[in-house]
């Protein structure tokens, strides 16, 4: 009966500490930026954010230029950064307040998670 006992409460707080994580986890990315300490101007520019994201905000962190975020972004199957398509604006996949979906899914199915 001890050992039920004990089973039990292991299950409990185990599930208690998975729904603490998942409180916890950013579900956009711009929570993730936040979460990061990264202000909204950082994206949106200065001002009232109206929701235009530009490319240079992006990758004045990730990468610097296209190029460069390129580069560090290859070494899989599929560098999803350097395509047919050319340069993609960022926000085309990277979504900051919504789920972000990958555009080459449009016509491809490559089902990669998008951060």
């Amino acid at each position: 009966m001890k050992i039920l006992k004990a089973i039990s409460i292991l299950v409990v707080l185990s599930g208690i500490s998975c729904l603490t994580f998942a409180a916890d986890s950013p579900k956009y990315l711009a929570d993730r930026h936040a979460a990061k300490q990264v202000p909204c101007e950082a994206c949106h520019g200065k001002g009232t954010p109206n929701g235009q994201i530009q490319m240079d905000n992006c990758l004045k962190c990730h990468g610097g230029t296209y190029e460069k975020l390129a580069a560090q972004t290859d070494g899989g199957d599929i560098n999803y950064h350097d395509t047919h398509m050319g340069q993609i604006n960022c926000i085309e996949c990277h979504q900051g307040h919504k789920p972000s979906r990958l555009v080459c899914d449009q016509c491809h199915e490559f089902k990669a998670k998008v951060p």
